[in-house]
C-alpha cells in the first residue's frame, strides 16, 4: 500500500538516499483499510509503512522500471504518431480539421 516492496525497490534504484536505514525491519501489514481515504494512513500505521519493504532491492526497482518503460513504449508511440504525421504534412494544431459538433 505505501512504502512496501515495489515503492521501496524503485527508490533504492533511483534515489537510495531517500530510503531510511532499517527499512528491512519495518514490515507492517494491516487488515482492511476501508476508511483510509477518510481518516488517513496514520489511523492504520504509526511508521507510515503499510506493506513489506524488507524484500525490496535496487535490482527489483531497475527491473520494474524497465518493464514499465517497455510495456508503455507502444502506447506512447501511438499517442505521438498523429502529432508526428501532422508535422510531416505541414499541419499544426487543428488546421485543416473539420469542426466537431458536441
Amino acid at each position: 500500500m505505501h512504502a512496501g516492496e515495489l515503492e521501496t525497490s524503485v527508490l533504492l534504484h533511483t534515489r537510495p538516499r531517500l530510503v531510511r536505514s532499517g527499512y528491512e525491519h519495518v514490515d507492517h501489514t494491516t487488515g482492511r483499510r476501508d476508511h483510509v481515504l477518510t481518516v488517513g494512513l496514520a489511523a492504520y500505521t504509526v511508521s507510515g509503512v503499510v506493506g513489506r519493504p524488507s524484500p525490496a532491492t535496487a535490482a527489483k526497482g531497475r527491473a520494474l522500471l524497465a518493464a514499465l518503460a517497455e510495456s508503455f513504449a507502444g502506447y506512447l508511440a501511438a499517442l505521438d504518431e498523429p502529432h508526428q504525421q501532422d508535422h510531416r504534412a505541414g499541419k499544426g494544431g487543428d488546421q485543416g480539421q473539420e469542426p466537431v459538433d458536441h
